[in-house]
């Protein structure tokens, strides 16, 4: 699957005259054009947004499917910075009222109840080389946004690629496989069985049971630790949507400067010292930020990034209207409903081979590894091909997502999960939410909606009260990261893949505010449809 720029964003003009844009914007394998603002209705604070929609490889088969997860954000001067406001649509449901799918029949639109976005996705059965919708519409409540009938406004859409893992029963743990492995009991190795989203009690059996096994990271429960999950915490039984790829240098550029003042973006600014450190590329890792106000890009806006804290994960996340993972969604999204293999990667089995080597020429987005077999990148390779070329930089650290996926590839060969989600095992360590200490286990999986901080030095943070690092003073947003930790391993992971492996939880309440070359993160969101 071949992975492009991520994000999109077009500007039209909304007054009484109403202009039409024909400007392409793409994200990964997501095309957006023909965007037009249309049937403005003053007394009822609404208009309507129509574009064109179209992306590649798509499926959608009896068990799951892909999805596009669209947000629109109105504003009222180009005068960068500016605040774009995430703004909701008028109706919830399935093809609500307001809403037109085109005029083709390829899709459907799910609006959820928040209306912070919408799910564009296959209508019918079956594998989609490109999936294509034309005059799509969308009717935008820009009113309860805060604008005005006579305001002059522009609008930023912004789409990212989704795969819904949904409700049922799944297995977490693999007998003991794996470094901290959830098991039954002290003398019965088999994992844990999440049957539904009812309070999960945490105790120390010796058989069939739900036993915590700790890796004794700072603050972690020990092994044996007594507790309970809350049923609001989302352990994966309930269905949800996740990024089908790791968050993209691209996206990171879209997300930064589109933060409404200066002192927002120098705090997520990944170039500054609490960071990178340097607008050089370090780590394959190509951001670069300058200027007043700060201004960012990246040359390869397809690599995973890397470089991010567990605080700006969670701004980015809030302001997509999408939510952090908790470590057992991790292990769902990965393995499905099969019974746990032992010692599995996120493909189902134990086969792995490292990349080593990319196609020859600029890696934008249509790069491959020419490696035979590989499926994964980890064992800290220095790289071959591709941008190596450019120097040291280049050799060491993450690929674009997805870069495994070919039109001929199987789950193992993709490196691909269970129900379709790639990179989950290696390029770069993905940050959740553990159960695994006390502050984690206050997550209630709740979304964001799009407001981050305007406190005087804690701009740009997220708002959500139940997510790790929520500051004391909750006006500060999320400053910490107490009750995070990660999964599934990296680019510079060891060559036994330890850490790659779907129950591994060496790192799982590995709660820490600091950035890494190896670290990212994606996000996800509850679906109501099920």
């Amino acid at each position: 699957m071949k992975n492009k720029q991520f994000f999109i964003e077009c500007f039209i003009l909304l007054l009484i005259l109403l202009l039409s844009s024909g400007h392409s914007c793409y994200a990964n394998n997501l095309n957006i054009t023909n965007v037009t603002l249309t049937e403005r209705n003053p007394s009822a604070g609404t208009v309507v947004v129509e574009f064109d929609v179209s992306w590649e490889n798509s499926w959608r088969t009896k068990i799951n499917h892909d999805a596009v997860w669209l947000t629109v954000r109105l504003y009222k001067s180009t005068v960068t910075p500016t605040n774009k406001i995430l703004s909701p649509l008028t109706e919830s449901g399935l093809n609500p009222q307001g809403i037109y799918t085109g005029s083709t029949s390829q899709v459907e639109l799910y609006v959820p109840a928040d209306k912070w976005g919408v799910f564009i996705r296959p209508a019918a059965y079956g594998k989609f080389s490109t999936i294509t919708a034309e005059a799509v519409q969308l009717t935008i409540d820009y009113g309860t946004a805060g604008f005005s009938s006579s305001d002059d406004v522009y609008v930023s859409l912004m789409g990212v690629e989704m795969v819904l893992v949904p409700s049922g029963t799944f297995f977490a743990g693999d007998f003991d496989s794996s470094t901290a492995a959830l098991d039954q009991g002290t003398a019965d190795s088999d994992p844990w069985v999440i049957s539904n989203d009812l309070m999960i009690n945490v105790t120390n059996p010796s058989n069939n049971g739900y036993r915590y096994v700790s890796n004794n990271n700072p603050g972690e429960d020990p092994t044996g630790a007594t507790f309970t999950i809350s049923s609001a915490f989302p352990v994966g039984y309930y269905a949800f949507y996740v990024m089908k790829y790791e968050i993209t240098e691209g996206q990171w550029i879209e997300f930064i400067n589109a933060l409404p003042s200066n002192s927002a973006r120098l705090n997520r600014d990944i170039t500054d010292s609490a960071h990178k450190n340097t607008d050089s590329v370090i780590n394959r890792n190509t951001v670069t930020c300058s200027g007043s106000p700060l201004s960012c890009s990246s040359s390869r806006p397809n690599r995973s990034l890397s470089f991010i804290t567990w605080m700006d994960l969670a701004s980015f996340l809030d302001w997509m209207a999408l939510r952090p993972m908790s470590e057992l969604e991790f292990e769902k999204l990965s393995r499905g409903p099969l019974l746990a293999e032992t010692s599995e990667f996120a493909w189902g089995d134990t086969n792995i081979t490292s990349a080593t080597t990319i196609s020859a020429g600029d890696e934008v987005g249509n790069e491959t590894i020419t490696t035979t077999g590989a499926n994964a990148h980890f064992n800290n390779m220095t790289l071959t091909g591709g941008d190596t070329g450019y120097g040291t930089g280049y050799t060491q650290g993450p690929l674009r997502g997805g870069i495994f996926a070919t039109g001929q590839s199987t789950r193992e060969t993709s490196g691909a999960t269970y129900y379709g989600v790639l990179d989950v095992s290696g390029n770069l360590r993905e940050r959740v939410v553990t159960f695994g200490n006390a502050s984690g286990r206050l997550f209630d999986g709740s979304h964001g909606d799009g407001d981050l901080t305007t406190v005087s030095g804690y701009e740009g943070n997220a708002t959500n009260s139940d997510w790790p690092g929520m500051d004391t003073n909750t006006a500060r947003g999320v400053t910490g990261a107490n009750g995070s930790g990660f999964r599934g391993g990296a680019w510079d992971s060891q060559s036994s893949g330890d850490l790659l492996r779907v129950s591994d939880r060496t790192e799982a309440a590995l709660s820490t505010t600091s950035a890494f070359n190896n670290a990212g993160g994606r996000g996800v969101r509850t679906y109501e449809g099920e």
